[in-house]
């Protein structure tokens, strides 16, 4: 089984270390009802869909749902899908399975169950899959069925590297939801808004199996949460640098432009962070003066999220090349 899977594409893999976090007192809002939502769904409702654009930091919230010691589920699966080389979805069925047959002994001999009756069953289609590994063990083998809640995360189904394979997920788990709505599986599905899966939400036949949870880029949660993640970080690099900083950096009003560009985008703030911080280009203080004259010759003031979505990220990135110290 383990060849079949999506390697490193477990919440706690190797492959994904460190994986992305909401700083603590970040995100509580987006967390708590997530958590929730797990623990008091019911009937045909058992899917939520946390959908937000780029960088609103979607994975660290998924990432921290699955390591919250407030999650109540028995046991739980996770994928993460990425680009960079998690994005065959045609093994998410296989992934999971091996993450759920790790954890419980009846699912584990279900699947064994199956598997010699069917040696070639993981070269069959994902519905067949779906049907074999995750219908009949959950709906027809009763002391699954009894085992308590059981939590399968989704997360960056839009980097699934076709759109097919992504549309067929969603059909198979909405409709596991809607036809046997005494699972204990719940499902926490992260996405960018891409119109295909945004249509697909939008089906009268799909509604009944989910919740949606949106995550805005410019709320006034976004933004303090984005504050207050760069106040930790820039005082950790403050500490950190402490020898060659003036104790008084950085200066507020610079502080503030930091803030204000990154304007709730999770993704500005980490990637400002990691290039003030790296001790391996030059000092925090030079570092950060380079990032506010990017931002000083990127206005970003008044102009659409959308028609820009990663400009200054863009920048920053061409900066960080040019300052690469020569081997």
């Amino acid at each position: 089984l383990r060849k079949e899977i999506l390697s490193g594409a477990s919440y706690n893999s190797s492959a994904r270390h460190p994986p992305p976090h909401c700083l603590p007192g970040t995100r509580l809002g987006i967390l708590n009802l997530c958590l929730y939502f797990i623990a008091n769904c019911s009937g045909q409702n058992q899917m939520r869909w946390v959908v937000g654009e780029a960088g609103v930091g979607k994975s660290a919230i998924m990432q921290s749902v699955a390591e919250s010691p407030k999650l109540q589920v028995a046991y739980h699966a996770s994928i993460f899908f990425s680009v960079q080389g998690r994005d065959d979805g045609t093994k998410a069925i296989a992934t999971l399975c091996y993450q759920l047959a790790a954890k419980s002994v009846p699912y584990r001999q279900a699947v064994e169950n199956e598997v010699s009756r069917d040696p070639s069953l993981f070269q069959s289609s994902m519905t067949v899959q779906f049907n074999k590994l995750i219908v009949k063990p959950f709906i027809h083998h009763p002391s699954l069925k009894s085992a308590g809640r059981i939590l399968i995360i989704i997360d960056g189904l839009d980097e699934c590297k076709n759109s097919r394979t992504q549309l067929e997920l969603l059909r198979l788990i909405s409709g596991f939801c809607i036809k046997y709505p005494s699972s204990p599986l719940v499902w926490l599905i992260a996405s960018r808004p891409e119109r295909h899966i945004t249509s697909f939400f939008a089906r009268a036949n799909v509604m009944p199996a989910y919740e949606k949870e949106e995550i805005l880029v410019d709320s006034d949660d976004a933004r303090a949460d984005v504050e207050r993640f760069l106040r930790h970080k820039m005082a950790a690099i403050s500490e950190e640098a402490s020898d060659s900083l003036d104790p008084r950096w950085p200066e507020e009003p610079d502080f503030w432009k930091l803030a204000n560009a990154a304007d709730g985008l999770f993704a500005y703030a980490h990637t400002f962070i990691r290039y003030i911080g790296d001790r391996d280009i030059g000092n925090p203080a030079t570092q950060l003066s380079k990032v506010l004259k990017l931002i000083d010759n990127h206005p970003m003031t008044g102009i659409p999220r959308k028609g820009h979505p990663m400009a200054l990220l863009d920048a920053l990135y061409a900066q960080s090349l040019f300052d690469v110290p020569d081997k």
